[in-house]
């Protein structure tokens, strides 16, 4: 009875410490190539400035979307570079430039095209984006962001998403997002 107790218990703290595993950690490059959302090689992620951290996310669109599918777009990576950032790099600081790639489409062939409006920005703190992961997503610590695994956790995706509580516009407007068309 007392192995099987003892085993449980391994069981358990193994559990739980897979759930709250470090999280991968590197340079702001090196994420965004391992998280595989955006890439330098395909003009969605590029540096502009490495001190001050600034770097640039771009979602890609197409020209039918709405103006506010693509203020979603832009809100949702703004906000994920800053939690990217904060979450694996130990950066004290960043300001996240989105800007939407077009897609554009004559007959068979496709061309992306960096817009130079809209954007979403963003400059914000390590201790400001806690406070606000804290107060408007409930975790107290950017582990409790991303699983295991490096994917958003159920409490992060609460405010990546405009249908979901507290959503997307609240955790851009909280972070200091600045939406300009």
């Amino acid at each position: 009875m007392k192995k099987k107790s003892a085993l449980m218990a391994l069981l358990v703290a193994a559990c739980v410490s897979a759930a709250y595993a470090e999280p991968y950690k590197g340079t702001i490059e090196q994420v965004i190539e391992e998280m595989g959302d955006y890439s330098a090689s395909n003009n969605t992620f590029q540096v502009l400035s490495k001190t001050p951290l600034h770097f640039r996310l771009s979602p890609k669109v197409v020209a039918a979307e709405s103006p506010e599918s693509v203020k979603t777009a832009l809100l949702r990576a703004a906000t994920y570079g800053v939690y990217r950032t904060f979450v694996h790099t130990t950066a004290d600081s960043v300001q996240v430039t989105a800007q939407p790639l077009m897609m554009r489409i004559d007959g068979e062939r496709r061309e992306f095209v960096l817009l130079k409006k809209p954007l979403a920005t963003v400059s914000v703190t390590r201790a400001k984006a806690l406070e606000v992961a804290r107060e408007t997503l409930q975790v107290t610590s950017f582990s409790h962001l991303v699983d295991s695994h490096n994917v958003w956790t159920d409490k992060m995706e609460k405010g990546r998403y405009v249908n979901r509580k507290p959503g997307l516009h609240k955790l851009a407007a909280e972070l200091g997002v600045i939406f300009s068309q």
